[in-house]
């Protein structure tokens, strides 16, 4: 039996990961989903100073209070950050960090500088216009579960220098179908050649679009069963 903790994306919760963490039930594993504060059923909880620090506290506190060792550790999207954030605090308690078409960020770096001048400017823009000046919505989707993003979230840093996180072993699940005129494909395309760069076990597929454990759940848990 592994331990597998399963962390959402922008904007969503983990309801997100609620096929794939049945699937990994149901073959006997430990499957924790948990929510970001001020996202998903927590949304009641969001405040302007929510942001990066809060999530990876989040996870690392799942961790530790759970009291859960050689965990595998699967980020979406944008929770490569947060998931890198986590391996810095707690690598004694990590097997695996699996990043599913996810940002892989390198020391000091943000979503906001990652994702290029263009964006970064657009962050604190929206979140001006639309947000209070420090949400940020989430962009054309039929979804009503979805929340707003912070600013801070997008803008905060995250510090990488711990010498046995770098240790931990890695995969990347890169999506080739994402469409070519989203923003963000870019993004994930860079991040993928930097798992490649760094030597880090690369899966690629056409596997249904960027929310892969929701269209192809099954493949999704074959990929993390490869981990264990």
């Amino acid at each position: 039996m592994a331990s597998f903790v399963l962390v959402h994306g922008a904007w969503d919760g983990g309801y997100v990961w609620k096929d794939a963490a049945a699937l990994l039930r149901d073959a006997g594993h430990e499957v924790y989903v948990p929510t970001l504060t001020g996202l998903g059923e927590r949304t009641h909880l969001a405040h302007p100073d929510v942001g990066l620090t809060t999530f990876i506290q989040n996870i690392a506190g799942v961790i530790q209070y759970e009291d859960l060792q050689d965990v595998i550790l699967v980020g979406h999207s944008y929770s490569g950050m947060v998931i890198s954030g986590v391996a810095e605090r707690l690598p004694d308690r990590l097997k695996h960090l699996v990043f599913v078409d996810a940002v892989v960020p390198y020391d000091g770096e943000s979503i906001a500088s990652i994702s290029g001048p263009h964006m970064a400017e657009q962050f604190p823009k929206d979140a001006q216009e639309t947000g209070d000046g420090w949400k940020i919505h989430p962009r054309a989707t039929s979804d009503w579960r979805k929340s707003p993003m912070t600013l801070l979230s997008f803008t905060e840093s995250v510090d990488i220098n711990h010498p046995e996180a770098a240790h931990i072993p890695r995969t990347y699940i890169e999506v080739l179908d994402n469409p070519e005129q989203w923003p963000m494909t870019p993004v994930f395309r860079k991040s993928a050649q930097r798992a490649k760069d760094s030597g880090w076990r690369h899966v690629a597929a056409e596997l249904g679009g960027h929310w892969i454990m929701q269209t192809q759940p099954q493949k999704v848990v074959h990929i993390l069963n490869d981990c264990i």
